[in-house]
């Protein structure tokens, strides 16, 4: 990845904290110390928020989603093919943070007593949609040439033998991740007396879904399912396959962590460490991150070549 195109992206991302400190310095003498900060429809306001409360918050969100692109930059070294979705996203919590502060504030400057919101909508709206310039700027990740899978020996299985592979796959640390974002929901649903319990349906799929893993290669090809769900999360047939390997998982380079699909390849990635990578006939690998890579590896490598 151009690396003076990243550093121009992660510029671009502290773009709207910046607006943020700017619009504040300019308006903050004329901004009374309560502003509406919700609104149920095109009708007047039915929330309202300290000011430089609100406005910190705002700042806050920007600010994190600069540091954590930087982070990101910094720990794929400039050239992981998911760092561009990565900034992008990063690039749209900033600017959708940037572009509430503006459209309420601006809101609250044009009318005090009935603020509305009106087509300053298109604010935040604006903000969301510098995610995207965002990973414009940074580009795609350079094509090149794929270098050939590494060569694994295969299992040595006789004319008619018949073999099978299969592991139960846990993420403890994405699911306390889903259990504490439910809470979270459920506190802000019943403290603040929102309606947003309808919000707990995500993480609790995520649970279901990534409450364990179940990965299975065998005389039909690889096969990865949500065991809590029976869900089929990826089927790769042997007369698919072109070849398997054995490979580091770096997560950013494959797009984060969960599952991931990128227009290059897929991946279900648990943890960083070592997977599977088989690589296709339509030219997109697909990895799994396993702790025995290995025998699966040859396994299928074994079954290919019997069925070649």
């Amino acid at each position: 990845m151009n690396r003076p195109r990243t550093m121009a992206a992660i510029i671009g991302m502290w773009l709207p904290a910046a607006v943020t400190a700017v619009t504040w310095a300019a308006w903050s003498d004329r901004l009374p110390d309560r502003m509406a900060t919700h609104w149920s429809g095109t009708g007047p306001a039915d929330g309202f928020s300290s000011t430089g409360v609100f406005w910190t918050a705002m700042l806050v969100t920007g600010v994190v989603a600069g540091l954590a692109g930087v982070v990101a930059a910094l720990r794929s070294g400039g050239g992981a093919a998911g760092l561009r979705y990565l900034l992008g996203a990063a690039g749209a919590l900033a600017g959708g943070a940037a572009g509430v502060w503006v459209a309420t504030a601006t809101a609250t400057l044009d009318s005090p007593a009935d603020p509305r919101l009106g087509w300053r909508l298109l604010y935040f709206v604006a903000g969301l949609a510098w995610g995207a310039v965002v990973a414009l700027v940074v580009g795609p990740a350079p094509a090149g040439v794929q270098p050939p899978p590494a060569s694994v020996a295969p299992l040595d299985l006789a004319p008619t033998e018949r073999a099978a592979y299969s592991v139960t796959l846990r993420a403890p640390v994405l699911l306390a991740s889903l259990a504490a974002a439910a809470l979270l929901v459920a506190v802000v649903a019943a403290v603040g007396q929102a309606p947003i319990w309808p919000v707990l349906a995500v993480p609790v799929v995520g649970v279901l879904v990534f409450g364990r893993i179940r990965v299975t290669a065998d005389r039909r090809g690889l096969r990865v399912t949500a065991g809590l769900l029976n869900l089929p999360l990826k089927t790769i047939g042997l007369a698919e396959i072109t070849g398997v390997e054995e490979a580091e998982i770096e997560p950013l380079e494959w797009g984060g962590w969960g599952y991931r699909v990128t227009p290059a390849r897929a991946a279900l990635v648990l943890r960083r460490g070592p997977g599977l990578v088989v690589h296709q006939t339509d030219g997109r690998p697909f990895a799994v991150t396993l702790d025995d890579p290995r025998t699966p590896a040859a396994l299928l490598t074994a079954l290919v070549a019997r069925t070649g």
